[in-house]
């Protein structure tokens, strides 16, 4: 009880801080993708910090990730993981830095 009081008295500003980041992550990864990977489909949520991206778009079969891993180094969770909806999907954590997340991106380009 302690803790969520102090967290609902003054954890506000912090809150309202990783909400800009998230949202400024969100806007980065779909300016990426337009110009690095057109391919992937992607939907702006804003009730999270995964992005779901659809990657049937780019030939590499059901599991993605494992392409992005074996050959760009950037591991995703596959889509499979959450089901036969998720075949020739990935999530990606959009709770990182701007670099990293750049970087994701321009690894997983360079896979196809």
């Amino acid at each position: 009880m302690i803790a969520q009081t102090a967290a609902l008295e003054t954890g506000c500003g912090w809150l309202d801080e990783v909400l800009t980041a998230l949202d400024a992550n969100r806007a980065l990864l779909a300016g990426l993708l337009a110009d690095r990977l057109p391919g992937v489909g992607y939907r702006r949520d804003h009730a999270t910090y995964l992005a779901w991206l659809d990657c049937r778009g780019l030939g590499l079969g059901d599991d993605p990730a494992r392409a992005f891993l074996d050959r760009g180094r950037v591991a995703l969770n596959p889509g499979l993981t959450f089901g036969p909806g998720g075949a020739g999907h990935v999530r990606l954590n959009l709770a990182t830095s701007r670099a990293i997340l750049a970087e994701a991106v321009e690894r997983m380009a360079s896979v196809v």
